[in-house]
């Protein structure tokens, strides 16, 4: 076995405080948002938005007899509303379509943002 045989630096002093902090409340803020409501500074940030089609529950037995080929039945209908999720958080709802060789989804509806 080979040891690793490591020299110590000599350490510099340092000083430690401690740290002083201000009890303040939350709340709202003051002055100006700081976009000022102007999205030009992150317009072209880029998002991940997911859709989710269905789900279902397995039990671990049957998680693991999943093969190639097997078929999962979701619980949602072919013709129930495509979840469109931003962040986790479902932000519109719409339907399947085909756009090219992709499959695409066709916006139906717009949920209120809440703050």
């Amino acid at each position: 076995m080979s040891q690793q045989i490591t020299e110590q630096m000599p350490m510099e002093e340092t000083s430690v405080k401690p740290v002083k902090l201000q009890q303040i409340s939350e709340g709202q803020g003051q002055g100006q948002n700081m976009f000022g409501g102007n999205l030009s500074l992150i317009r072209d940030v880029k998002v991940k938005l997911e859709a989710v089609v269905g789900g279902t529950e397995l039990t671990v037995g049957e998680l693991f007899d999943l093969k190639n080929q097997s078929v999962i039945q979701l619980n949602a209908s072919t013709n129930a509303p495509i979840d469109v999720r931003l962040d986790g958080k479902v932000i519109a709802r719409g339907h399947l379509v085909v756009v090219g060789d992709n499959f695409g989804i066709c916006i139906e509806e717009i949920l209120p943002v809440n703050e």
